[in-house]
């Protein structure tokens, strides 16, 4: 199983906006590419700053999801709720 993990700075009052439109695409693009589940995690003490963790069944299910139109597009209108992306990790689970 791979996984892959990001932090996002979210801006002010779009936490919400950012939550939902994650579990969208999750739903309607990533879980049908191959996406095992996820997690939205929000850090304790920074309510702007989010972990999110995707669980994949290999990285070429990723890859070909993240080259897509569709979620090229998504990017581009999750942006109006991000205000960046800060650190993105890759994890092969072992155990």
């Amino acid at each position: 199983m791979y996984v892959f993990a990001t932090t996002l700075r979210i801006k002010d009052g779009e936490e919400q906006t950012f939550i939902e439109m994650q579990k969208f695409v999750e739903k309607t693009e990533a879980t049908p590419a191959g996406l095992d589940h996820f997690h939205i995690f929000r850090d304790r003490w920074d309510n702007n700053k989010f972990f999110l963790v995707e669980y994949w069944s290999d990285k070429s299910k990723r890859d070909a999801l993240i080259n897509s139109t569709d979620y090229l597009n998504f990017l581009e209108y999750r942006k109006l709720a991000v205000e960046k992306d800060c650190e993105q990790h890759e994890f092969d689970v072992i155990i």
